[in-house]
């Protein structure tokens, strides 16, 4: 074990949402599992003040990648967490104890909704003094997913973000709300078009009323979409509702596409599970090749995107935030020991529907 600082405090136990088999929410229930210990020099354990849920910890506990993920139980949901570092490993330099942070655990050490987690030092960032905890903690996995994509098209486009026109499907989502608010006011898109049912539409009007360039505001249940957006119109489309195929007609020759919702190819899956069966590589691969062939007969690129941990990402997100460039959107708030309420959470985020902003659960 590396050596770690630490203070003297940590309990043995803690409360955790971990899960001993494969199910649907419903099932879900907290337990008292041992508390986390730091195994590598990297690493840092967090008191964990707020966590937040994303759609793919439902799917892990599912079991929809059990062949990727082989996964032994129990387990503990959850990558996001705010909180205060208890401990640091002997090769953290940067953080220390008492310092509040945010982060999203890589893989591997996946379990933050729980009172303690491990996170390592390159995927954590300190959080700024004014966001709150709850803020924070809904931030990490689809704050970094967003900005990695944006600044790969940011890259793959020529001249970059600004003054062009943007598609982002479902403007309220998680990954929706913060793209808008990147694209616009950090890279400098000229027009940013979403799209969004009439129960949301004048919430988003509300929240984006400030900021730098246009928002165009489509009610998909009445609107024809294509239509409205009109043919090779737009220069950057981040698929946020796996729509990518059925939008190729909008980009213009030469735009991108970043998808982070339809499935990876089979080399960036095997790249995050190794344990990933050939077969599924193999499938998958096959899937991501038909998208880049029918998008390149458009003239389009398109490409995945996932999402790397990325502590430096935090940081800029954090800055970003403390200038007022993005506002978290935080919706239901839980206490981890109300699985009620945690579970109702969970059943809302895998509806996927209704819900405005990140479903956050506070574990003090």
């Amino acid at each position: 074990m590396a050596q770690a600082i630490k203070q003297s405090s940590i309990p043995a136990t803690m409360r955790a949402l971990a899960i001993a088999a494969y199910g649907k929410p419903s099932t879900y229930g907290i337990a008292t599992v041992p508390t986390p210990q730091i195994t590598q020099p990297d690493e840092v354990l967090i008191k964990v003040h707020a966590t937040s849920v994303n759609p793919i910890d439902i799917v892990l506990a599912s079991g929809a990648l059990k062949m990727a993920t082989k996964d032994t139980f129990p387990f503990i949901l959850g990558y996001d967490a705010a909180g205060t570092i208890v401990a640091v490993g002997s090769g953290v330099h940067d953080l220390k104890v008492g310092n509040e942070v945010f982060t999203r655990a890589p893989n591997h050490l996946r379990g933050t909704i729980a009172e303690y987690c491990i996170s390592s030092a390159s995927a954590t960032a300190r959080k700024p003094a004014s966001m709150t905890f709850v803020d924070a903690a809904s931030i990490p996995l689809v704050g970094l997913t967003v900005l990695q994509a944006i600044r790969r098209a940011d890259a793959e486009l020529d001249g970059g973000l600004k003054g062009k026109t943007v598609f982002v499907p479902g403007g309220l989502s998680g990954t929706g709300s913060v793209a808008v608010q990147l694209l616009r006011n950090v890279f400098g898109a000229k027009k940013v078009i979403t799209t969004l049912s009439p129960g949301k539409m004048e919430r988003a009007k509300e929240l984006w009323k400030d900021g730098e360039g246009e928002v165009v505001y489509l009610d998909y249940t009445k609107d024809d979409v294509n239509s409205a957006i009109g043919p090779k119109t737009v220069d950057f489309m981040l698929d946020t509702m796996a729509s990518a195929m059925e939008s190729l007609p909008l980009i213009r020759h030469g735009g991108v596409i970043v998808t982070i919702s339809k499935t990876p190819s089979g080399d960036e899956l095997k790249a995050k599970f190794k344990s990933a069966p050939w077969i599924m590589v193999a499938l998958l691969n096959l899937v991501d090749g038909v998208n880049r062939w029918r998008a390149s007969r458009h003239g389009v690129k398109y490409s995945y995107m996932w999402m790397n941990a990325d502590g430096k990402g935090l940081e800029d997100l954090g800055t970003w935030v403390e200038e007022g460039k993005i506002k978290p959107l935080v919706g239901n708030i839980a206490q981890l020991e109300d699985m009620e309420a945690v579970k109702e959470g969970f059943e809302e985020v895998q509806k996927g529907k209704g819900g405005i902003g990140k479903f956050v659960i506070k574990a003090l």
